[in-house]
């Protein structure tokens, strides 16, 4: 089995000296970088699996790092370590291209487990054993079309890029169109997570995905929020 390869862009050095520790014991392969400069270099030359990134770092911040990064074209998965827990923030870097983000502090099991989702999610849109991309290349619904193999999304506003855990998240809502999907499968399906886990993840998500799919973002028309329930997707 080929063994993962992870970035780790953090300026801490007793966090960076920890989190390398752990995420070796786990069978990963860690590269270091201590600032946004290197970590972008890095970043660019390709060959990792993720990318774990700070966004509070010296001279190039996460978000100029994460920004740089999708401007290239460079997919590798980004999960964005934030201790700016407000939900504007969060939603700006899964709008740029973020594929998951923890706030710190945060606890090393919860990393550990994000860690392996999305690498479960670079299987799903690759379609190695882990499982398989969606049938067909296309969907399309209202004035959208949606390319799950590219990640991508066509809109009357333009063309948008989709991280994987969007992809994961809109092709789960499409799969159960008009179907009250709960929260807790859509945690467990796309996250991984266990019923018991309380997140504002999946709320961080609906609304950065709701920016790129919506007309009117505050008024949805595809992705709708079914109060104490959980989410529901028209096509229409």
């Amino acid at each position: 089995m080929t063994t993962r390869r992870l970035l780790l862009i953090e300026d801490d050095r007793a966090m960076a000296i920890g989190l390398s520790f752990n995420l070796r014991k786990e069978g990963y392969e860690v590269q270091h970088r201590p600032d946004g400069e290197q970590g972008l270099a890095s970043a660019l030359e390709g060959g990792f699996d993720l990318v774990i990134l700070d966004m509070m770092l010296p001279g190039i911040s996460g978000m100029e790092v994460l920004e740089q990064l999708r401007k290239t074209d460079v997919r590798t998965p980004v999960l964005i370590l934030s201790a700016l827990s407000r939900s504007e923030k969060i939603v700006d870097g899964l709008d740029q291209g973020a594929d998951d983000y923890l706030a710190k502090p945060f606890e090393l099991d919860v990393l550990l487990a994000r860690v392996r989702s999305l690498l479960r999610s670079r299987q799903w849109l690759q379609g190695p054993e882990g499982g398989s991309p969606p049938d067909g290349d296309s969907e399309q619904f209202g004035e959208n079309l949606v390319d799950f193999r590219r990640q991508s999304l066509r809109t009357p506003r333009g063309e948008h890029a989709l991280s994987h855990k969007e992809a994961m998240l809109l092709r789960k809502l499409m799969e159960q169109e008009g179907q009250i999907v709960p929260r807790e499968q859509l945690l467990k399906d796309v996250w991984g997570y266990s019923v018991q886990v309380q997140t504002r993840t999946l709320d961080q998500f609906v609304l950065a995905l709701r920016k790129k799919i919506e007309p009117d973002p505050k008024t949805p028309r595809h992705l709708l929020t079914v109060q104490g329930l959980g989410y529901r997707f028209l096509r229409s």
